[in-house]
């Protein structure tokens, strides 16, 4: 009785919450031999029916030390055959079935399709892509909106300075010529004070959003731009009227230009840097889970990149040479796609400059010994 008592009391530690490491090695091996015969990949046959024999041994639990020893040689020269892919990679472009969209699961409809996480990858990017692209689209045409709007009304008002000085050249004269004359260009300037109100009007409906947003009609009234208000107006206060809306609306078009549009520009750029190399990596299934940690940092980068082109790039400076006309928006987008240049060029000029002050320095001290 004791005797069996005795047998009984020795317990043995629960390994049961650990993962089998030899267990996951085997489903990897069988996942690296598929794929090597599937691409026409020659393996040593003394290689191949170790990892087979394996498979075996592990069914019937007959591991030898021997064994085990073979079974992690041969993994290792399987790997070192097949690389770069690896059995992370493998497994990121198995195909599983997992839940639809959040939209059904949200209806409470459960239905599954066949996917791999790398196609999920090409997916979720191809989105987040799209998504930037339709935003910088509505900003960029919301901003040459404005610009074109701005740009009328310059050219308006320019019209408007010359045929003021020819009335007031003409107004010097007499003659019935000089009459009808003046009353040619009385007219057209009526015209172009015309254009120029209705111009300044739609540049007013044009900052709706900003003015309802974050103005809140601090600066000028929308109300009195409207025609039967605006004749109302004496001419200073006309005019006052219509410089407040242009210069409202000059701070917007400046901050899309210097900082929103650059930063989007890098964003896509980016995007796309990141979109040919995700091809690239699932056509060699290279691609594994932890790529995007390296896709997610390169987006980040070139966002942060195109920003520094739209505070630094000043393209009236004619002393930077470029191999071809390029914008500060193309050039963003340039930077962005290709962040290793930019950063490179940055840590050139950063060691440029303190290696000349470095020599500098050693100058000065050299000439102040006596």
């Amino acid at each position: 009785m004791s005797a069996s008592v005795n047998e009984q009391t020795p317990s043995t530690p629960n390994l049961t919450s650990y993962p089998d490491p030899l267990k996951q090695a085997i489903e990897d091996v069988m996942l690296i031999l598929s794929y090597a015969a599937e691409r026409g990949i020659n393996v040593p046959p003394e290689i191949t029916q170790q990892l087979v024999q394996a498979k075996f041994l592990e069914q019937s639990n007959g591991w030898t030390p021997e064994a085990e020893t073979q079974f992690w040689t041969a993994y290792n020269a399987i790997s070192q055959i097949i690389r770069p892919v690896t059995t992370d990679s493998l497994r990121a472009a198995t195909d599983t079935l997992q839940p639809t969209y959040f939209l059904f699961r949200l209806l409470g409809i459960k239905t599954y399709r066949s996917s791999s996480p790398a196609q999920n990858a090409v997916r979720r990017y191809t989105w987040m892509g799209l998504f930037w692209v339709v935003l910088m689209l509505s900003i960029q045409i919301y901003s040459l909106i404005g610009n074109t709007l701005m740009n009328n009304i310059a050219s308006i008002n320019q019209k408007m300075l010359v045929l003021e000085d020819e009335i007031a050249r003409l107004s010097m004269l007499t003659g019935e010529t000089v009459i009808l004359q003046t009353t040619q260009k009385n007219t057209n300037l009526d015209e172009l004070t015309s254009d120029l109100q209705s111009s300044v009007e739609l540049l007013s409906n044009w900052l709706t959003p900003i003015n309802a947003v974050i103005l809140r009609d601090k600066y000028y009234k929308k109300e009195l731009l409207k025609e039967d208000k605006i004749k109302n107006l004496r001419p200073e206060e006309r005019i006052s009227l219509m410089k407040k809306v242009q210069q409202v609306a000059q701070y917007p078009l400046l901050i899309a230009s210097l900082y929103i549009l650059p930063l989007l520009y890098g964003l896509l750029g980016a995007f796309a840097f990141v979109l040919r190399k995700l091809t690239e990596d699932t056509r060699r299934m290279v691609y594994t889970k932890e790529s995007d940690l390296k896709y997610i940092l390169r987006i980040h980068l070139g966002a942060l990149a195109g920003l520094a082109v739209g505070l630094f790039f000043v393209p009236e400076d004619t002393s930077i040479t470029l191999p071809i006309s390029l914008s500060p928006l193309a050039v963003a987008f340039l930077t962005g796609y290709s962040v290793e240049f930019f950063f490179s060029a940055l840590d050139r000029i950063i060691s440029m400059v303190s290696k000349n002050s470095e020599n500098r320095l050693n100058d000065e001290t050299t000439n102040a010994r006596p």
